[in-house]
């Protein structure tokens, strides 16, 4: 494949430039010339890969050829200067050499500029004719039914207004938006109750002043093409309102890409954008109906719509009602086929599109119960991938769509496993220390992790999947829990992979295989493979120079295995999957460490300090088993790890700080009230989120609750976490209730309830 092509030169160039492992040094021109090679690489894989999104056999030639062409032209040059095996340590290309290399890349980059072009035309041409052209969908509509009631009668509600009512329908690509829309627009009620109904297609490169002329020229086709592109908007305006005026209408604008649309249909009547109102409304019931995977919003004062419907997922009923009416239609369906097809229908969670065409594929193949069950046995079965990669260009635009910080964001996600929930905290966590935030710095200045995290939600290609009331914002939710659809799971982890950005491990061919090559992020979602010399040997060979993440997200895994210790330039180690009963001393050589996670047996050594980019620390234990040596603590030279924001060690105690302190530590978990101490909250000044854990006995002293009345020296403080255990039951304590500073925005407490209630 062409993309293939574009890897191995990248891996060429970046070999020559980035390797830190390197002995050979670059000659500053020579240097400078393959720096502008690189760059010019970047910016024409971009274009090659929305190219081949509609690729012919052609053009994934024509492209393959031309990356190639450039290869060998720097290979040769590499293998003239530095011969494999030779000990040169010194590379320069001649001033001969630097030009004809110089205009290989000028040639390489017209070329995809040339072809960029090309399909910018076509795409514009196909854009248009099909924003001209409505194609009555006859398909059943199943689910939706409360949506469609709601629908229709806002739609046909007499209540007058000031300006027209815009009601929007928003959900994730291939929910059914379209097909909801349709389904009103064509319902007999709605056609006798609208004068004029215009349904036009705007997509994605569609300006938000163009719309009125796309409804112009279905309102009245004999405008000439010349008039509707080039006409000024206040002509545009005044013919539109001629063809109005008058009338009840109702428009429908399928497909919006701007979040701002929605309000802009009441700009052009109140701010008067254009020199007459293009859109008259006269109190007579004219509605807008838009559908867009984009949460509408108003970039003047925040308000929304005046109707959002945003669409749910169809639930197991439904989802084998559109089934079985794609694959079965009047036919009668057995019992048997029935039990198999529910359970197929409902790993297609819900999503409308991903139904369509896994019933498309079903019907392709022979209908025996044995390939039916064989289906409905495996998520992973052949049958959904290929329904994957044929949704994928229906998903994709979701992906293109997004700005370069938030596609990064986005794929990130693909490295956790399948229809997993992942914690907020958690993802913002990881994406802080990862670094790609910091490669963004541009973008990441205007948005924050949570921003970001927002705008995914906004833009559904993220679900939330628990939520909470916002602390800081009354009525506003925020995220607990957040995922991806299988879907877009399936689409990140493909990006993902041929972009070098993550790289899943399930078996044992993606440890061995070719595009383990460069990968940046490795993700084990099968923890085994550490066992497998092969594996591990192939993973520190290939990804040495560039893996900066090794992610262990498989089932939990009771036995050590060895890590690759190989990757000595890794900022994340996430292992709290696996069990090992001594602190790995390999760790300590990952001095790029930002993020260790691990579960432990063993304590922490003192040598942990080495650490010194450390900024979470993150220890399990192996089924919650106490040491029985009683008190444990952390090792003092804790307090040296100055980049550290986040620990949480159970059953491990902070030292006594002797005078030292943690300007940065924001997070402290699971600790006792023995940690609780004037000394150690003095410590850390600007601690925001505090984990205690109360462990009460028959024995215990009243004073120990009374620690955490210190709480109250920690003046940053915003999150306070109480947790009563204890391993008898016990009488509730005569301690009067802490006094926890009033600043708090959330205060939890939870273990034995009836201590905390006596303490009320």
């Amino acid at each position: 494949m062409a993309l293939d092509a574009f890897i191995s030169l990248e891996l060429t160039i970046d070999d020559l430039i980035n390797n830190p492992f390197s002995s050979v040094s670059l000659a500053p021109p020579t240097h400078q010339i393959l720096e502008f090679a690189y760059h010019q690489l970047h910016s024409s894989q971009q274009i090659a890969r929305k190219l081949l999104l509609r690729t012919t056999t052609s053009l994934d030639l024509q492209i393959k050829v031309a990356v190639s062409t450039l290869l060998h032209t720097i290979r040769s040059l590499k293998q003239k200067h530095a011969p494999s095996g030779s000990s040169v340590r010194y590379i320069e290309f001649s001033a001969e050499e630097v030009k004809h290399l110089t205009q290989d890349i000028h040639s390489f980059a017209k070329l995809f500029n040339t072809l960029h072009a090309a399909a910018d035309v076509k795409e514009e041409e196909d854009d248009v004719s099909s924003n001209i052209v409505f194609s009555e969908r006859k398909s059943k509509m199943i689910g939706f039914f409360d949506h469609y009631k709601q629908l229709k009668y806002h739609l046909t509600s007499s209540a007058s207004h000031m300006s027209p009512i815009v009601l929007v329908l928003v959900g994730m690509a291939g929910i059914g938006k379209t097909t909801l829309a349709a389904q009103v627009f064509e319902d007999s009620d709605i056609v006798k109750h609208y004068d004029l109904r215009v349904w036009v297609n705007i997509g994605g490169k569609c300006q938000l002043k163009e719309i009125p002329r796309r409804i112009l020229a279905k309102l009245n086709p004999d405008l000439s093409d010349r008039f509707l592109s080039e006409g000024e908007d206040h002509e545009i305006a005044r013919c539109l309102r001629e063809n109005l005026k008058g009338k009840r209408y109702l428009f429908v604008v399928d497909d919006v890409w701007n979040k701002y649309t929605a309000c802009h249909f009441k700009w052009w009547s109140k701010y008067k954008i254009f020199e007459s109102e293009p859109f008259p409304y006269e109190g007579n019931g004219s509605r807008v109906l838009l559908t867009t995977r984009l949460q509408q919003a108003d970039e003047h004062d925040g308000k929304f719509p005046d109707y959002v419907s945003k669409l749910r997922f169809l639930d197991k009923e439904e989802s084998w009602e559109l089934l079985r009416e794609n694959v079965f239609g009047e036919e009668l369906c057995t019992y048997q086929f029935e039990r198999a097809g529910r359970k197929i229908a409902e790993n297609c969670e819900g999503l409308p599109l991903m139904i369509v065409e896994v019933a498309e594929l079903l019907s392709s193949k022979e209908r025996t119960l044995h390939y039916w069950n064989e289906v409905a046995a495996k998520k992973n079965h052949e049958l959904f991938m290929d329904a994957y990669d044929g949704i994928s260009k229906v998903l994709y635009s979701s992906y293109e769509n997004l700005t370069e910080l938030l596609k990064l964001c986005f794929l990130y996600m693909g490295v956790f496993p399948q229809n997993y929930e992942i914690p907020r905290t958690k993802l913002i966590n990881m994406w802080s220390v990862d670094g790609f935030l910091e490669g963004n710095a541009h973008e990441f200045q205007s948005f924050s992790a949570i921003e970001c995290l927002n705008e995914l939600v906004a833009n559904n290609v993220v679900m939330i999947y628990q939520s909470s009331l916002s602390p800081d914002s009354i009525g506003y939710e925020q995220i607990k829990t957040c995922g991806l659809h299988s879907s877009l799971w399936h689409l990140c982890n493909r990006e993902g992979r041929e972009t070098k950005f993550c790289r899943v491990l399930n078996g044992l061919g993606d440890g061995l295989g070719g595009d383990i090559e460069g990968q940046s992020r490795l993700s084990f979602h099968n923890n085994v493979l550490f066992g497998i010399k092969d594996v591990c040997e192939s993973v520190e060979v290939r990804c040495a120079s560039t893996a900066r993440s090794l992610l262990c997200y498989g089932p939990y895994q009771q036995y050590p295995v060895p890590i690759c210790s190989g990757l000595k330039l890794l900022r994340e180690l996430d292992a709290l999957t696996i069990r090992f009963y001594e602190f790995p001393l390999e760790v300590l050589e990952f001095v790029e460490l930002r993020y260790l996670a691990l579960t432990l047996s063993g304590e922490l050594p003192a040598s942990i300090s080495r650490l010194t980019n450390l900024e979470f620390l993150i220890v399990g234990r192996h089924l919650s088993i106490k040491s029985c040596r009683g008190l444990s603590y952390l090792p003092v030279e804790i307090w040296n790890m100055k980049e550290m924001k986040h620990i949480n060690v159970m059953d491990s105690d902070i030292p006594n700080p002797c005078g030292a302190s943690l300007e940065s530590l924001l997070t402290l978990s699971n600790v006792s009230v023995h940690s609780c101490t004037e000394e150690v909250f003095s410590a850390v000044p600007k601690l925001e989120k505090l984990g205690i854990r109360i462990e009460l006995a028959y024995d215990d002293d009243v004073k120990l609750l009374s620690s955490l009345d210190r709480v109250s020296i920690l003046k940053e403080l915003r999150s306070l976490k109480c947790v009563i255990v204890s391993s008898e039951i016990v009488p509730p304590p005569a301690a009067p209730f802490p006094k926890f500073p009033s600043y708090l925005t959330k205060l939890s407490l939870s273990g034995l309830y009836n201590s905390f209630l006596a303490l009320i």
